[in-house]
């Protein structure tokens, strides 16, 4: 009798486990959403990540044309300025021959002028 009781409490054990190893019981339920959100949060993280590299990379790269055509303005701006130190230096010194040129002719009428007198 003991050996029919053990024979049908396995028998009885062995459908409860077939049973219930096929469901999935609350726990094993929210622990798999627990694993899913984290998954997609990893996810979502990374792809955060990538796009935020992305601009970083975009605002470098855009710097980095801003600092070139910045240089480029500046050189611009040199050689402009350059020229027209160059042009009114010119007329300077076209201005300052031109009064010597006239001083000396003023000078040499009034050496005349003296020498006559004498």
């Amino acid at each position: 009798m003991i050996k029919l009781n053990v024979l049908i409490s396995m028998i009885f054990l062995s459908f409860l486990l077939i049973g219930c190893s096929g469901q999935q019981g609350s726990a094993e339920k929210i622990g798999k959403e627990i694993d899913q959100s984290i998954e997609s949060g990893k996810k979502a993280v990374e792809s955060a990540i990538e796009k935020t590299i992305e601009k970083i990379e975009e605002i470098g790269n855009a710097a980095e044309e801003t600092t070139e055509q910045a240089g480029k303005k500046i050189d611009e701006a040199l050689d402009e300025a350059g020229k027209e130190i160059e042009t009114a230096a010119d007329t300077a010194e076209e201005k300052i021959e031109a009064a010597t040129d006239s001083a000396e002719e003023e000078i040499e009428k009034v050496e005349e002028e003296a020498t006559k007198k004498e």
